[in-house]
C-alpha cells in the first residue's frame, strides 16, 4: 500500500515538473473542406440548318390587258390554277428567328402559265404546343409566269406550321419534320394587279 502511494507521488511529481505553469496546447484541427464551385450547365444553342421539300399549288390572277378569245369574248381578267414543288434551305439562329431561302416551281397545270419564284425570308417562329411550331415568312423575291410574261420582283409573305417528329436538345430541333403553309410571293397593285396566292406542303430536316 506505502508502495502504491509512493509510485502515485512520483507520477504526479513528475507529471507537474513536466508541464508545471505552462498552458497545453490545444489540438490541431484538420481545415474545414472548401466547396467546390457548382459547374455551370452545359447550354446547346437552339442553332442549326435544315433542309427541305414538298408539293405546291399556286392560284394566279392578273388583270392585264383584257384579251378576245377566238369567239370575240373579251376576258378582262387572267386566272392559272398551277401545280409543281418547293425546296428550301434554312439556318435557325435560335428558336425565335431563322433565316429561309426558298425555291417554287408548278410546271404541271394550265398549258404555259408556269410559275418560278425565288425569295430570301426572315422567319420569326413560336412553339405553340410541343412538337409544334408556328411561323411567318417576311421577306423579298423574283416571280415570273411564263402567262403574260410576268417577271417582278417585290415584297413577299407567308405563315405556316411545322410539326417535329424528331427531338429537341435545348430547344435545337433535330431529326424530320412535316409542314403546310400558305404564301404570297407577289402582290402588284399596278396597271396590272397581279396577286399570287401559293399553299405549300412537305418534309423537312433538321441537322
Amino acid at each position: 500500500m506505502k508502495r502504491l502511494a509512493l509510485a502515485l507521488g512520483i507520477a504526479t511529481l513528475f507529471s507537474s515538473s513536466l508541464f508545471g505553469g505552462k498552458d497545453v496546447a490545444p489540438a490541431i484541427e484538420p481545415p474545414a473542406p472548401i466547396p467546390a464551385k457548382p459547374s455551370k450547365p452545359e447550354i446547346v444553342p437552339p442553332i442549326g440548318l435544315y433542309l427541305g421539300a414538298g408539293l405546291t399549288y399556286a392560284y394566279n390572277k392578273c388583270q392585264c390587258a383584257p384579251l378576245t378569245t377566238s369567239d370575240g369574248i373579251k376576258i378582262p381578267t387572267s386566272k392559272s390554277h398551277t401545280y409543281g414543288y418547293n425546296l428550301r434551305g434554312g439556318y435557325e439562329y435560335n428558336q425565335y428567328i431563322g433565316l429561309e431561302a426558298r425555291y417554287i416551281a408548278t410546271p404541271w397545270g394550265d398549258d404555259n402559265k408556269e410559275l418560278k419564284h425565288f425569295g430570301i425570308y426572315l422567319k420569326p417562329s413560336y412553339n405553340l404546343i410541343d412538337n409544334l411550331d408556328i411561323y411567318g415568312l417576311l421577306g423579298y423575291g423574283k416571280t415570273k409566269c411564263d402567262y403574260q410574261n410576268i417577271n417582278e420582283n417585290g415584297f413577299a409573305w407567308g405563315v405556316g406550321a411545322e410539326y417535329l417528329f424528331g427531338k429537341r436538345e435545348a430547344g435545337k430541333k433535330k431529326g424530320w419534320g412535316v409542314y403546310a403553309e400558305y404564301t404570297r410571293p407577289l402582290k402588284k397593285n399596278d396597271a396590272n394587279n397581279i396577286t399570287t396566292n401559293v399553299g405549300n406542303i412537305g418534309v423537312a430536316y433538321h441537322y
